[in-house]
């Protein structure tokens, strides 16, 4: 019986083997994510200083979803999907970029839609 089982003898008498097979393998998840994470900085580590820099952001290029392509469907449901999975940085560039090229008036549509007011 572990430590936490003598404290709180009670605590798993609820959990039915569903629930604890769950837990359970949502704990090796985390623990194969933290394996895993903690392989993969060592590996880093062992490169020479100078490149560690410039390989992570390799990686992170990597993983990128890449700039937004228009499908033949919903434009707006490709952009959010890019959207999903694009870095802080990436979101407030194109935002920008995007907000730069819009007319005055559609400006002013977008401020009166993203600040929750009928303007347009």
């Amino acid at each position: 019986m572990s430590n936490g089982e003598k404290e709180n003898p009670g605590a798993l008498a609820g959990a039915t083997g569903t629930d604890l097979k769950v837990w359970l393998d949502w704990v090796d998840n985390n623990l194969n994510r933290e394996s895993a994470a903690r392989s993969l900085l060592e590996a880093v580590l062992a490169c020479d200083p100078r490149d560690r820099i410039p390989l992570m952001e390799r990686f992170i290029d990597a993983l990128r979803h890449g700039a937004p392509l228009p499908a033949f469907g919903g434009v707006m449901d490709e952009a959010s999907f890019w959207a999903d999975g694009a870095t802080a940085s990436e979101l407030k560039c194109y935002a920008v970029a995007c907000y730069s090229r819009l007319s005055a008036k559609d400006q002013r549509g977008f401020l009166g839609y993203v600040q929750g007011s009928a303007a347009a």
